[in-house]
């Protein structure tokens, strides 16, 4: 089976996307999101360490061949912005990636944000989920639900300790990046009976250096729903590490289809 470092193998202008790694009719987003940030990230050659990802989902990406194309669109002295394009007969996604240098280190605000209140990982037991209830994808991580399970009609946040199933040697920023988007839309917790729905943009802000997170210690995930119009639903994901760094930090549109 692909692990989760082996499927976002991005080379030269080309990737392989591996089979069993759907999420409705194309491949899981996360996945898309961390092949992207791996192409960029290549791209930079610098080492500058990345900041800010947004992608825009346009398309279900089918496994097999795609390409990769990245275009440096501003370089500085401390900052670089490339935007990356996912295609083959149709494009399926297109995203910038943003890299800076350090700044302002005599600066350090108070955040108003903090890790939610949620039982140690260890004593939270893995839940298999993968088809045919839940989407392939799933198979490859192991979650450990805590709250806000899909169909259950109620508001609460989806809360879970995520990880690879088997945990890559160290998590580079795509890796890491893409976890947050392992765990069901908010929305879906709000129904009752079972609605199609798409992630149609993702922007997340990496917030630690990811070589510093231990592979083999869960993160907690907490997604809320934020805004709902027209059939197009706001959502907010954040990815702790269990001694309580920020690590991630996301919104999503996401289309309820119908």
């Amino acid at each position: 089976m692909t692990t989760y470092d082996e499927a976002v193998d991005v080379r030269d202008g080309s990737w392989e996307v591996p089979e069993g790694w759907l999420q409705g009719r194309g491949t899981w987003g996360g996945l898309l999101a961390a092949g992207i940030i791996r192409a960029a990230a290549a791209a930079e050659g610098r080492g500058l360490p990345l900041r800010e990802v947004s992608v825009h989902m346009v398309g279900p990406l089918p496994a097999g061949p795609a390409g990769v194309s990245t275009t440096l669109v501003r370089q500085g002295s401390a900052t670089s912005v490339w935007q990356v394009a996912v295609a083959g007969e149709e494009t399926w996604a297109v995203g910038t990636a943003v890299f800076g240098g350090p700044r302002a280190a005599n600066f350090t605000p108070t955040v108003d944000l903090v890790m939610p209140k949620a039982p140690e990982w260890a004593a939270c037991d893995v839940v298999a989920i993968g088809p045919p209830i839940a989407p392939e994808f799933l198979q490859h991580l192991a979650l450990r639900p805590i709250s806000g399970l899909p169909y259950s009609g109620g508001a609460d946040p989806v809360m879970a300790w995520l990880a690879p199933a088997k945990p890559p040697t160290t998590y580079d920023e795509g890796l890491l990046v893409g976890l947050i988007d392992a765990m069901w839309p908010a929305s879906l917790v709000q129904v009752s009976t079972p609605r199609p729905m798409a992630t149609l943009s993702f922007s997340a802000t990496l917030l630690v250096d990811p070589a510093t997170v231990d592979p083999q210690v869960p993160l907690l995930h907490h997604g809320r729903l934020l805004g709902y119009a027209d059939g197009y639903a706001t959502e907010t994901r954040e990815l702790w590490t269990a001694d309580g760094r920020l690590a991630v930090h996301n919104t999503q549109v996401i289309t309820v289809i119908k």
